[in-house]
């Protein structure tokens, strides 16, 4: 029989763990489509953690190297053509809905535009040489040159930043966050066009990344704030330290024996 005070403390660890899970169901859900934190320290491919297999294969003379958190990946730039090569995959056809979100450190202006994440004619975002951050699309109601949304704010160089963007093709709203903060907001209109084509990391067609990009999340749907935010303060490893799939039972099970003690 539990007693009044037995039952406040147990009703209180139930609330905490419903909290932690509750915070943790937005890094890894059926949403996300890649996933990357880049802590694997050596060799040349990296792991997607989001189920959908969706690794990459580091080109040119990528390396590992600090990132905002733990380890991130170094980009050289023009000079030696450094970026990482995803194969096309149906999950990263992203038609009527992306969230984009990533760390990036820039020790200079990119000579163009959409260094970060890019699927070539169908999707792309990141660095442009103003320093700005862009993203761009092709869709059903714009071209690549019209679907265009700029960030506001100037990335300072020699600087971790927290850049995002969303579209959600439902409302037509295009945003961009940096830092957590809505920075942009604009108006594309239709459904994403979808192609085969590789995804990239840390180059566009052109262009390429002199940098380091960590924390990585690519999703199917237009996150909210909230979401972005609590990556960004968290961390993916942060984010996924307890999974309701995965640890929920053992959690349950854990917090129901503590308290029999």
């Amino acid at each position: 029989m539990l007693n009044f005070t037995s039952l406040r403390v147990f009703l209180l660890l139930v609330f905490v763990l419903g909290c932690v899970l509750n915070q943790t169901v937005y890094a890894q859900d059926e949403n996300t489509v890649l996933l990357y934190t880049f802590e694997a320290s050596s060799g040349d491919v990296v792991t997607d953690l989001s189920g959908n297999g969706n690794d990459g294969q580091l080109m040119g003379s990528t390396e590992w190297g600090g990132g905002k958190l733990g380890s991130g990946l170094v980009f050289g730039g023009n000079g030696p053509r450094d970026f990482v090569e995803i194969p096309d995959s149906d999950s990263l056809d992203l038609e009527t809905g992306l969230t984009i979100e990533m760390w990036v450190f820039l020790n200079t202006a990119s000579s163009a535009g959409g260094t970060g994440a890019t699927k070539e004619s169908s999707y792309k975002f990141g660095p442009r040489h103003d320093r700005k951050v862009l993203l761009r699309m092709t869709t059903t109601s714009a071209g690549w040159v019209e679907g265009i949304l700029f960030s506001d704010t100037v990335l300072q160089l020699n600087k971790w930043i927290h850049t995002a963007a969303t579209y959600d093709a439902t409302s037509d709203v295009s945003k961009v966050y940096i830092d957590g903060e809505l920075d942009a907001e604009g108006t594309i209109g239709g459904d994403i066009v979808l192609n085969d084509r590789e995804l990239w990391l840390g180059r566009g067609s052109n262009p390429f990344l002199d940098g380091k990009i960590d924390e990585l999340r690519i999703s199917n749907v237009a996150r909210t704030q909230k979401e972005v935010q609590q990556l960004m303060n968290l961390g993916i490893d942060g984010v996924l330290a307890v999974t309701p799939q995965d640890k929920l039972a053992t959690s349950w099970g854990k917090l129901k024996k503590d308290f029999r003690k």
